[in-house]
């Protein structure tokens, strides 16, 4: 039997700069070249694809999840008419898969994707994209995998480690419904009741003690146990109007909590929830960090009083947590246990989920009956004369460089400060997609 053809695959994305801390993002979008079996060519922009002599030899394009179809400055919309005709397999990787859903199913019939890779769980992933009608093939992912440079990262002794718990987590916007805010909860609630305990926590919520990159990794590593709940959403937004209600009712009353929120805003909590394994899990796995989790599926991979220490979010057991943190051997167990099934197994790694993104290629493939288009291509060489028009490149990089600072404000702007914006000022920009 014939052996499978190498495809030219055109992996369309937003790739962040190594200096930009975004480590999940970063290792994501270089498995593919790190691990496909086929030509993976890597194609960063927010200003269109490359010319036409690449795009007339690509068997497939993968949009991925950091251009998002929620705004057409990542995709350019004479790109999107290109995919829209291109008559190759179209996969996308998508994330935030519970903001304006409807209006994301647009933009997916309109380019007529092939198939989504979905983090939601299967069953919820059917009721999110319902609008499809069973046209496009969903497949199943992670929102990360274990990090590349923590697979055989030697640790430190949970003896010699000086925080007892640490944790970091901001306050997610109420749009995302109580479970996400849950992660907030967590970290104030147990910072609450150990004060009298005499365990060394280091637990905050505030963005100045925000860690990133190699400092969080050192921080998480001297950590002998740290927090954490699913990741995801409870309330699947389809229309967008219930994000722009709550966002309203935020940026008039910034101080206000969760729980002064009115009920006729959160009827949809509830009904449809993605929840998820957090990719924080995995490091805590590679860095043999104990993990207290609440309870929960956690995409099936990890198992309460195996893997994890199971808090009951009432906090019921907080005692029960408490000599379960002074049982050393215990904590080994616990922690060996998740290093073993998580990081020493490949099960969740970048590897696997790059072979496993091969065979669904394959399966599509052979599905659509389509046939390789020639042979392999350099997007560097292919793309010369793009390159040599100095003026549109130079144009390009400081259109980049002007987003990436735009970003990086609006990142760093206080949350009621970017709602107030987005309901007043911005208002046309950001909900415009409202019918």
């Amino acid at each position: 039997m014939a052996e499978f053809p190498k495809l030219n695959i055109l992996l369309y994305c937003n790739r962040p700069a190594d200096s930009e801390n975004a480590g999940t993002v970063i290792d994501h979008i270089d498995a593919f070249a790190k691990y496909s079996r086929h030509n993976i060519l890597t194609w960063s922009s927010m200003n269109g694809l490359p010319d036409d002599e690449v795009r007339s030899k690509v068997d497939c394009i993968v949009i991925h999840y950091t251009l998002s179809l929620l705004y057409s400055t990542y995709i350019p919309a004479d790109t999107l008419d290109w995919i829209r005709n291109f008559c190759g397999l179209k996969i996308l990787f998508v994330q935030d898969e519970y903001r304006r859903v409807n209006f994301v199913c647009d933009k997916i019939k309109y380019a007529k994707i092939d198939a989504i890779f979905t983090c939601a769980p299967e069953g919820v992933s059917d009721k999110i994209y319902a609008a499809l009608e069973g046209r496009v093939k969903l497949l199943s992912t992670l929102t990360g995998y274990v990090p590349e440079n923590l697979v055989k990262v030697k640790t430190k002794p949970l003896s010699r480690r000086k925080i007892d718990v640490g944790y970091r987590a901001r306050k997610c916007p109420f749009f995302l419904g109580e479970k996400s805010h849950e992660k907030y909860l967590i970290g104030k609630r147990f910072l609450k009741h150990s004060k009298k305990t005499g365990l060394i926590c280091d637990i905050s919520s505030n963005e100045k003690d925000r860690l990133y990159g190699a400092k969080w990794i050192e921080f998480l590593s001297d950590c002998r146990a740290t927090l954490g709940t699913e990741s995801g959403a409870s309330i699947i937004d389809f229309t967008g109007r219930i994000e722009y209600d709550l966002n309203r009712w935020q940026a008039f009353r910034p101080f206000s909590k969760f729980e002064n929120v009115p009920e006729e805003l959160l009827q949809a909590d509830g009904e449809i929830e993605l929840q998820v394994i957090s990719p924080r899990c995995f490091e805590a796995a590679a860095l043999r960090t104990a993990m207290i989790l609440y309870p929960g599926e956690y995409s099936g991979l990890l198992e309460a009083g195996r893997h994890y220490l199971s808090l009951e979010k009432d906090f019921s057991n907080f005692d029960e947590i408490m000599r379960q943190l002074d049982d050393h051997q215990l904590l080994e167990q616990i922690t060996s246990a998740a290093h073993r099934d998580l990081v020493e197994s490949g099960q969740c790694s970048y590897k696997k989920f790059v072979e496993n993104f091969d065979l669904e290629v394959k399966k599509l493939i052979k599905e659509m009956n389509l046939k390789p288009v020639g042979k392999e291509i350099t997007l560097l060489n292919s793309s010369r004369k793009n390159l040599e028009r100095k003026k549109e490149v130079r144009f390009s990089h400081f259109r980049n460089v002007l987003l990436h600072y735009k970003r990086s404000i609006w990142k760093h702007l206080p949350h009621w400060f970017k709602f107030l914006l987005g309901v007043t000022l911005l208002k046309k920009k950001m909900y415009g997609h409202f019918r």
